[in-house]
């Protein structure tokens, strides 16, 4: 806990670059599914953006965390989110409403922001003695 005078420490999630990345990510996937038919409003148009979303908003609410543990548990989130995306993109490309090269392009962002998650919490759980 801190004491009255010591300075509060914030984290900016905005400085990760696997937050940036996201934020691009979720802009081109809007982008995308802006594309897609009428009657996927409501279906996979909206889970693909949903799923997408909570890519950053997984990482900067994890970053903000004071305790590593529950930031971790955060950027686990962001990977599931990830899977998530790629999935809908593969039934996005089974539909026929994305080209291969835009399913390729974004699938391969995808697996970037994963790895990049990755070595984020593997980094917190060398920082706390943590092992996978």
């Amino acid at each position: 806990m801190l004491k009255s005078n010591q300075p509060a420490f914030t984290k900016n999630f905005k400085n990760l670059f696997v937050w940036q990345k996201s934020m691009l990510l979720v802009k081109e996937i809007y982008q995308v599914t802006s594309h897609f038919p009428d009657d996927e409003r409501f279906a996979l148009k909206s889970q693909i953006q949903r799923s997408a979303t909570s890519i950053p908003l997984n990482l900067a609410e994890g970053n903000s965390q004071l305790f590593p543990k529950k930031e971790i548990n955060f950027f686990n989130n962001a990977l599931g989110s990830c899977a998530e995306t790629i999935c809908a993109l593969d039934i996005a490309l089974q539909n026929e409403y994305i080209s291969k090269e835009t399913h390729d392009r974004l699938e391969k962002d995808l697996i970037e922001i994963q790895k990049m998650a990755i070595g984020y919490i593997r980094r917190l759980q060398e920082s706390i003695g943590e092992e996978d």
